[in-house]
């Protein structure tokens, strides 16, 4: 995805200025104008010197994402830690929530940008949160064992992280059954909750 990883301080400054400044350019005016040679200039370097870094605009784009899923990615899990011991339902509510608000304010990233360039679809395809996340919510189901019917606890996991964030992908973007938040999360708790408790 990068050309350059930056190693030295002065080379993750830059190419930090690059992506702030590429998100700037994407978030307020679109995925058209963020050319690199605007993106250059937003950012206060050369041409030569961002493609010392990027490929071209999509490499950018593809780094941003990248950023932002292990953002999200790490603050799943550390919520996930702090609910060890918590109920299952309030652990999952917990979750919920945290992703609910972290997808709706990064969802150009998530949803919209990821859809405009084959290249994109290609570099973004393995950027996923449940992939980074997996071990750790394994962990939680694993610690309220007893809550559970469910034999094969991986299996399970790998249905209800794609059927989650697919929920989520699909409240944030049209919400066809016009929740509130609370109401969402709830019904993807019950859900979840009730999954696990199934006897297969």
């Amino acid at each position: 995805m990068r050309r350059k990883k930056p190693v030295q301080e002065r080379s993750r400054f830059t190419s930090d200025i690059i992506l702030e400044a590429a998100q700037i350019i994407l978030l307020t005016e679109g995925y058209e104008r963020a050319t690199t040679n605007y993106i250059a200039e937003k950012a206060g370097v050369s041409i030569g010197t961002l493609y010392q870094y990027f490929a071209n605009k999509d490499s950018i784009i593809s780094a941003l994402i990248e950023q932002t899923v292990s953002k999200v990615s790490n603050g799943v899990k550390e919520v996930l830690r702090e609910s060890m011991g918590l109920p299952l339902k309030v652990a999952s509510k917990n979750v919920y929530t945290f992703l609910l608000h972290n997808l709706r304010e990064n969802k150009e990233l998530f949803y919209t940008f990821p859809k405009l360039s084959p290249d994109l679809i290609e570099l973004t395809k393995n950027l996923s949160i449940e992939k980074f996340t997996h071990l750790t919510n394994k962990a939680l189901l694993e610690q309220n064992k007893s809550e559970i019917t469910t034999v094969d606890i991986e299996k399970s996991l790998i249905v209800l992280e794609v059927a989650i964030l697919a929920n989520l992908r699909r409240y944030i973007m049209e919400n066809p059954a016009g929740m509130t938040d609370d109401e969402f999360i709830d019904s993807m708790s019950r859900l979840s909750t009730s999954y696990l408790k199934y006897e297969m």
